[in-house]
């Protein structure tokens, strides 16, 4: 008596969304973070950025990843606003 094989396929069903949910985690610890340090931070955004614009071509998850583009755009706006506040308030400090 032979049995057919009833392993199940190591194959999944859907696509990873790896990329997309690193896009959007980047994107949002990019923005609340972005008053410290924020030299850092904003490599962070810029990686949201492309992590997301990959996602899009790459895997089943458009919406996340455009939800990780925008946190990432407004990541690089937070950071770059908080970079001239703070050479704004350090000129201020030492000229008077």
């Amino acid at each position: 008596m032979t049995y057919a094989d009833s392993t199940p396929d190591a194959t999944p069903t859907s696509r990873s969304k790896t990329m997309a949910v690193l896009s959007l985690v980047f994107g949002i610890v990019s923005i609340v973070l972005s008053p410290f340090l924020p030299i850092l931070w904003i490599l962070l955004a810029i990686a949201a950025v492309v992590l997301g614009f990959l996602s899009r071509k790459r895997e089943n998850a458009r919406t996340m990843a455009l939800v990780g583009i925008i946190l990432g755009f407004v990541g690089i706006a937070a950071n770059i606003a908080s970079m001239v506040l703070g050479a704004m308030i350090v000129t201020q400090n030492l000229q008077g």
